[in-house]
């Protein structure tokens, strides 16, 4: 192989393995696994949800078929625990340190029982927290709404914890369809791309 084929092929190489890193890292994200036909109550540190860990005072899984369905299957979880409050999830990634990586869920709301068809989903990835709005409901059927932030790895395992500490007897949070992937190649990948093309093109001409 010449100088021009090797440097073709290092360029597609490097590209390849970005987009290898696109794959879905989150196990179970839309909790479908092992699914449940009406509603468990898990305490903190169940896996019953598989991929998943509860935290916190833990969470509720339940069945939304009834309430306007899932954003994403049937399954979905409730952070504000509404036996003792406080609740949440998480799970561990594999990451590679200093790569940028996408997180998208689905977080929704419902008006009923009780609760006044608002809350929070607050999200912590090494140590730092945000906090996301669920969609406001106005009815008993549950509303959605996509929302995604990125985060740099500083490790080459990254903990991404889901939870909420409002009053669970006031306030739904519900969450479905997580999503980690490795964030889209920047333009330069993509120039790399194109010159390895070229490489390979030029290459050929000259056999």
């Amino acid at each position: 192989m010449n100088l021009q084929s090797s440097l073709a092929c290092a360029c597609l190489l490097t590209v390849m393995g970005a987009a290898a890193q696109a794959d879905d890292l989150i196990v179970n994200g839309s909790f479908e696994s092992p699914g449940y036909s009406g509603n468990a109550i898990l305490p903190s540190g169940s896996d019953f949800i598989a991929g998943w860990t509860t935290v916190l005072n833990g969470a509720e899984y339940f069945n939304a078929t009834a309430f306007g369905g899932a954003a994403d299957g049937v399954m979905v979880v409730d952070l504000a625990h509404y036996i003792y409050s406080a609740g949440g999830i998480e799970q561990t990634v594999a990451t590679t340190i200093g790569e940028t990586y996408d997180v998208s869920f689905h977080l929704g709301n419902i008006l009923a029982s009780g609760r006044d068809g608002t809350g929070i989903v607050k999200v912590t990835v090494d140590g730092v927290t945000q906090s996301f709005d669920t969609p406001v409901a106005t009815a008993a059927v549950t509303v959605w709404d996509l929302a995604s932030f990125q985060f740099t790895a500083v490790d080459t395992t990254t903990t991404i914890r889901f939870w909420n500490d409002q009053n669970a007897n006031q306030h739904f949070a519900l969450i479905d369809g997580v999503g980690v992937t490795a964030a889209v190649p920047e333009p330069g990948t993509w120039a790399l791309l194109l010159t390895g093309l070229g490489l390979l093109g030029w290459a050929a001409r000259r056999r």
